[in-house]
Order: structure tokens, then sequence, then C-alpha cells
């Protein structure tokens, strides 16, 4: 009997997300991309929502990524986290709040998260997520320095829209020792037209991620983690990054990364006790003709992490 539920469990799941492949490729519709940290482990739920409250402790992460530095107005991306299981480790609840700016336009995206977890076989877990909120976008268009003040009217008006819809899935196949995350952030088209001059500074894109790691060594001193991600959209470009990541004394994380947008990132992550973490990265493009005009792009991570349910025992945490 039990079998027999597992399989119209995982048939349910198949189903569900060959219909998302589905929509995905075939839909006439875009929408945005969902900010990617250089620091995403731990934190994939920005872009999973099956990520949310695998774990057993309940946790908040601030996220800060300034762009460019040495450059006016570049882009700066602030994401707050919350994650908690529900019970037990077999359903989880999230939230996700992210603010995105560039320039004089603002992106702030407000999304709540649901898990549960299927057990495929005695060391094989499979979670399926679901998020859904709204998302907000200004741009203040008569504040750009324009060649000729006043000749266009596209940037008379100011752009202001609320309440966008936003939804989402993300399954993550994982053990102890790998994991697979397949997401879809952003499935719902949002019509930009409630402005006059139907203008808008979005990524007219839909993307899909896949993110993939395995741990590598037993021994308690060292452990060996490479990661991949892979990001891609109709009508774009491919995207990805490979990392090597190694772990020593359970304690600190240090890693390097490369992503094919011609950027190399170098990170850390310190345990400075059993509830509190900090990160830093920082990005450099080895292109000539972007480097010389900036500083990178420098990133910053706290997180909190609190056993609000007391167990004896929580599992140990490599992604």
């Amino acid at each position: 009997m039990d079998i027999v539920r597992k399989n119209k469990t995982i048939n349910k799941i198949r189903t569900l997300f060959l219909l998302s492949v589905f929509f995905l490729f075939f839909s006439p519709g875009f929408s945005q991309s969902d900010p990617i940290f250089t620091q995403y482990m731990r934190s994939m739920q920005t872009i999973n929502p099956a990520y949310s409250g695998m774990w057993d402790k309940v946790g908040f992460h601030v996220l800060s990524r300034r762009y460019y530095i040495g450059q006016g107005r570049a882009p700066l991306t602030t994401s707050v986290l919350m994650y908690s299981p529900v019970k037990n480790e077999n359903n989880g609840v999230g939230l996700d709040i992210n603010d995105d700016r560039l320039g004089y336009q603002k992106r702030l995206s407000v999304t709540f998260n649901y898990a549960h977890q299927v057990k495929i076989d005695w060391k094989t877990n499979l979670r399926l997520g679901m998020k859904a909120g709204f998302l907000n976008f200004d741009n203040l268009l008569s504040k750009y320095a324009l060649f000729d003040p006043g000749s266009d009217p596209n940037f008379q008006d100011e752009v202001d829209i609320r309440f966008m819809p936003q939804w989402g899935i993300g399954a993550f196949l994982y053990t102890k020792d790998y994991f697979i995350s397949l997401s879809l952030p952003q499935l719902i088209l949002n019509n930009f037209q409630k402005n006059r001059n139907n203008y808008s500074a979005l990524a007219e894109l839909r993307y899909f991620y896949l993110v993939t790691g395995y741990i590598f060594g037993k021994q308690r001193q060292i452990r060996f983690k490479p990661t991949a991600l892979i990001k891609a959209a109709k009508g774009s470009d491919i995207e990805a990054d490979v990392a090597a990541n190694f772990l020593f004394f359970n304690k600190l994380w240090v890693g390097a990364m490369y992503r094919t947008n011609h950027t190399f990132a170098l990170y850390a992550q310190l345990q400075l006790n059993k509830n509190i973490q900090f990160g830093y990265a920082i990005d450099y493009p080895y292109s000539l003709d972007i480097r010389k005009y900036q500083f990178g792009t420098h990133e910053f991570k706290l997180v909190y992490e609190y056993d609000f349910y007391r167990r004896p025992y929580t599992p140990p945490r490599y992604f």
C-alpha cells in the first residue's frame, strides 16, 4: 500500500514538472528574473521554493550585493529570507523579500513559499515547492539626464506598477552526498501597459534554473564540494557558473567560482557560533573593456539560525 501511494505521488510530481517545462518553452509571454547571489548555497530558496525549511532550524538570511563599485547609481540588490520546518522536515515554509535598485529603477518582490518532501528510498529525498506573491515596480523616468531634456515624451511620465502577481515552482532531490535543484521561479506573464508609454526596464525573460553539487571527503577536517548552476531562458543565451568549495573543520567555507559572463569570484563563509554565520564574496570581470571602469561587485551575507523545535539531533548542512 505504501509503495502504491509513493508511486502515485511521484507520478503527480513528474506530471506537474512536465507541464511546467511545456509552459516555459511554449508560452508566448515572458517575465523577469529572480536575483542570483554568488553565495547562493544555503540561500537557494530565492530561486527554488522547494528548498524552504528543508533543515530542522528556523533561519533568517540577509544578503546585500553591490555591483560595479566606483560607478554612480550602480545596481544594488538586497534580500531578506526566512524559513522554517513545520512540525518536521517533510514540510517547510519560507518568506522572500527582494529589493533591486538600478539607477532610478526600483523593484520590490515579496513571495511566500511552501515545500513538501517525499521519501524516494532510504537515502534519497525529493522536495516539491511552490512560491506565490507580488511585485512592485517603479522607475522615475523624469529624473534621467537626457541630452535634450524634454525632447523624448517617453521620459516625461513615471512608471509605477503595483501588485503584479508572482508564482513559481521547484523541485529539490538530495541525499547526504549530493543534490539536484530544478526550478522555474516565475511563471506568470505580467502586463506592463498600466503606464502611458508601455515602458518597462524589466528583462522580458522567464528563467529556468538547474543547480547541482556533490560532497567529497568523509574526514572531519576538510570536505570538497564542486557545484554548478545553469540558467536558461527562451530567446537568451545559456549562462552558467562552476565553483569549487572547501569546508575546513565544519567552520569555514572557502571557494572560487567562474561564470560564463567573463567573471571570476572568490568568497568565504565563517560559522561564528552554532547560530550565526557571516559571508563575503567579490566578483571581478576579467574583460579589459569592463574591469578598468569599476572595482568589482561585493556581496555580504549574514545568517542567523535557531533550533526552535529543540530536536535531539539536527543533520549537518553542506548545501
